[in-house]
C-alpha cells in the first residue's frame, strides 16, 4: 500500500508545473496593496491567506472522466498583521506581484478574526469558529462563497456590525460552538485598490443563542439578547435570521 501510495504521490507531483518553481520572489519596487483593521477589545486578527495565482505555471488536474486538465498554478502565502504603534490598528502590505519564474499574481486576501478568549461566554463553550472577509484581485474563484461579490475600485473602507453566536452542536451532542456572526459571505472584488481598512464593530453584549430541532423538519430556536425568540428552518444560512434586529438594538444602545 505504501509502495502505491508513493506512485501516486509521485504521479502527481510530476503533473504540477508548479512543483519544482515555488520560487517567490516580489519585485522590490512592486506595486502593494496595505490592509489595516482597527482591531475591536477581546478580538484576535488571524495572520491573512493570500493566495497567488500563475499562468505560466499551470497546474494539471484529472477531470472526472478520468482526463487531464489544467488550472492557474497556486501559491498560499501567510501573512500576520504587525501593530501600528500607539493606536488599536493592525496592518501589513502585500505584494500584488509575486514575481518569480512562475510570475504569481495575486488571486485574493481572506481575513479572519475571533474572540480571543471562549470561555468568556462559559466554560461549557469547547470550539471557536473564526469570521471571515475575502477580497478578490483576479477572475479565479474565490477560497469559499457563492460567486456573490460587491465590486470596489480604489481604497475600499468595510465598517461592519458583529454579533457574538453560541450555537449548540446538531451532531456532537452537548457541543457549544462561539462564533462572530455579521454578513455572511462577506467578499469584495477590487479593481486598482492599494489600501483596504476594515472595522469591524464586535457588539460582544449583544448575544444570540441558537438550538438545534428536537426532531427532523423543525427549525432551529433563536433567542436573542431582549428575550425574543425565532424558529428559523434555514439556519445558520437564512436571510430571515434577524442579525439586522440585533444590529439596530445594539444602536439604540
Amino acid at each position: 500500500m505504501k509502495i502505491i501510495n508513493l506512485f501516486y504521490l509521485t504521479l502527481l507531483l510530476s503533473l504540477s508545473s508548479c512543483a519544482l518553481s515555488e520560487d517567490f520572489s516580489p519585485p522590490p519596487d512592486g506595486k502593494t496593496v496595505k490592509v489595516a483593521v482597527v482591531r475591536p477589545v477581546d478580538i484576535d486578527i488571524l495572520p491573512m491567506d493570500i493566495i497567488y495565482r500563475s499562468e505560466k505555471c499551470r497546474d494539471k488536474i484529472f477531470t472526472s472522466a478520468g482526463a487531464i486538465s489544467s488550472r492557474a498554478g497556486y501559491h498560499l502565502l501567510t501573512v500576520p498583521f504587525k501593530p501600528e504603534a500607539g493606536s488599536d490598528i493592525v496592518s501589513n502590505s502585500v505584494a500584488l506581484d509575486g514575481g518569480g519564474r512562475c510570475e504569481w499574481k495575486i488571486s485574493n486576501i481572506k481575513l479572519e478574526f475571533e474572540y480571543s478568549y471562549m470561555k468568556k461566554f462559559g466554560s461549557y463553550i469547547q470550539r471557536n469558529i473564526p469570521s471571515d472577509v475575502v477580497f478578490i484581485f483576479d477572475n479565479n474563484a474565490p477560497p469559499r462563497g457563492n460567486g456573490h461579490y460587491e465590486e470596489v475600485h480604489g481604497a475600499l473602507i468595510v465598517n461592519k456590525d458583529y454579533f457574538p453566536l453560541i450555537r449548540k452542536s446538531n451532531i456532537n451532542e452537548g457541543e457549544y460552538i462561539l462564533s462572530i456572526k455579521g454578513q455572511s459571505m462577506l467578499t469584495y472584488r477590487v479593481y486598482n485598490t492599494s489600501e483596504i481598512s476594515f472595522i469591524p464593530l464586535v457588539h460582544s453584549d449583544m448575544l444570540v443563542n441558537a438550538f438545534p430541532p428536537e426532531k427532523k423538519g423543525d427549525g432551529y430556536l433563536l433567542i436573542y439578547p431582549n428575550g425574543e425568540k425565532l424558529i428559523d428552518h434555514h439556519f445558520p444560512n437564512s436571510e430571515k435570521t434577524k442579525y439586522e434586529f440585533v444590529k439596530q438594538r445594539a444602536r439604540q444602545n
